[in-house]
């Protein structure tokens, strides 16, 4: 019994075959061929969407955006790698027609058309609208770190600057006190001044680098900086710490499809909900959404502003504990009554509190030390003389917060559901649990661009199948 055996590789072919044949009706380049189809680039703002009349031909930016939604599909994100692709995949020669263009051309693409890749994700979303893949009811956002092209050793602080300054003092001292030796000729020949001189002017170089940098971070009020790309910040990660930017998504929950999405230099998410919420709500185009986030987006401020905006916010409230005590001993703030129209507190013994002062839009109320210091409870209440009491600027909104929770105690169930799956596949899928190839925010946002509409593109296909997307398209 033999092996199967391929053809001689001399063999002509009495039929040659197309390129047309040799892909499926239902292939991926094809659904990327179909959606192009419908793009306006000029209206997208798109480099060279117009071709000149004069000078050499340029590509047509509808080809090298093909090349990279099927690069980020199949996890190629290099212009290298690109390039390599159109000379030797036949799915890529023929969703390019067999065009061949150099990683330069490629590179400079992705670097020169950052806001045009957003308005493409923007225009994805409509459509996807249109079809029928986006319900609209339930929208939930989440963030997560990706790291940048910088590494953490390109990151400085003051503190770190003052840590080299004084390093370097040591040193230049140090070759210094050999200088003073060699002079009282208690080495002889043993130094080369020569060299020692030439070090020495290179350490006060470097010296007088990290005070010029220390004066511009002090002047410019940074706490740190990254060398090579000032936009990262070194953020906090379940993993470490590292130079990342904090990408924010907004995803439907029909559907799992990102309908917004912004790369952020902002480590936390406390300030992410409201913008977030207001963005996904114009791409929906609606006058009411519900909206839903983890314990990390707890605002009050937020919540407050969301409400205002026709927006319905599900955050589990993340407060400090106030009870004076660092306990669980003594009576928390929802022990005590608050009485809005006298604005004061009653406390678990029936006295009340009454206005101290408002410190950055918080009230501070306070007992009196008389009712205080015969109270039969003040032993489970503060060990101060008197009870104080802060109650949030945005108190009343906290406290609706907390009632829609106990209402629908199901949304954070939800939410883990609908918007981790899409960061999940984002990084495990697109970028390999790698980092962004193109540096600052601008770079950072073509990338996450490309990547959100590889992935929504990739999630329709899923849900309705290839055919059926490629008849809406025309």
């Amino acid at each position: 019994m033999r092996y199967i055996q391929g053809e001689d590789r001399s063999q002509s072919a009495l039929f040659p075959l197309s390129l047309d044949e040799l892909i499926p009706d239902d292939h991926l380049v094809r659904v990327i061929e179909a959606y192009i189809s419908l793009l306006d680039f000029e209206q997208l703002g798109f480099d060279k969407a117009r071709p000149k009349a004069t000078g050499r031909p340029s590509y047509d930016p509808a080809d090298l955006l093909k090349l990279y939604l099927y690069g980020y599909f199949q996890r190629t994100r290099s212009s290298r790698r690109l390039e390599a692709e159109c000379q030797r995949n036949v799915e890529v020669m023929w969703l390019l027609g067999r065009l061949a263009p150099d990683f330069k051309t490629i590179a400079d693409f992705r670097r020169d058309n950052s806001a045009a890749f957003s308005a493409t994700c923007r225009a994805f979303v409509q459509f996807c609208r249109h079809a029928g893949l986006i319900a609209g009811e339930l929208v939930a956002i989440d963030g997560s770190k990706f790291q940048a092209v910088a590494s953490n050793r390109k990151h400085i602080t003051p503190k770190k600057l003052k840590h080299q300054e004084a390093a370097l003092e040591k040193r230049i001292a140090r070759y210094l006190a050999q200088l003073d030796e060699a002079d009282r000729g208690e080495e002889g020949e043993s130094i080369d001044r020569s060299a020692v001189q030439a070090t020495l002017r290179e350490l006060q170089v470097k010296k007088a680098n990290n005070q010029t940098c220390q004066v511009l971070m002090e002047a410019q009020g940074l706490v740190q900086h990254i060398v090579g790309e000032s936009d990262a910040q070194k953020m906090r990660t379940p993993s470490g710490k590292f130079v990342a930017y904090n990408i924010q998504s907004a995803v439907d929950a029909e559907h799992c499809l990102i309908l917004h999405h912004e790369v952020t230099q902002d480590g936390a998410d406390r300030q992410q909900l409201e913008p977030m919420a207001k963005a996904a709500k114009a791409e929906l185009q609606q006058s009411q959404l519900s909206v839903t986030a983890d314990a990390g987006y707890s605002n009050g401020e937020q919540f407050q502003a969301c409400e205002d905006a026709s927006i319905t916010p599900f955050v589990p409230p993340n407060r400090s504990v106030n009870n004076q005590g660092g306990g669980t001993e003594f009576f928390d703030r929802t022990d005590f009554k608050y009485e809005e129209r006298s604005d004061a507190y009653q406390c678990p013994a029936g006295k009340m509190l009454t206005l101290k002062q408002m410190s950055k839009g918080d009230r501070i109320y306070q007992a009196t030390i008389a009712d205080c210091s015969v109270c039969p409870l003040k032993s489970r209440c503060t060990k101060a003389s008197r009870r104080y009491l802060t109650r949030h600027a945005h108190e009343a909104a906290f406290e609706r917060m907390e009632l829609r929770m106990q209402a629908r105690p199901e949304m954070m169930v939800s939410r883990r559901s609908i918007v981790e799956h899409p960061f999940g596949n984002l990084k495990q899928w697109l970028f390999g649990n790698g980092r962004f190839l193109l540096r600052q925010l601008k770079g950072a946002r073509a990338e996450m661009a490309l990547a959100v509409q590889a992935y929504n593109l990739k999630r329709a296909i899923k849900v309705m199948g290839a055919h059926q997307l490629m008849a809406l398209m025309g």
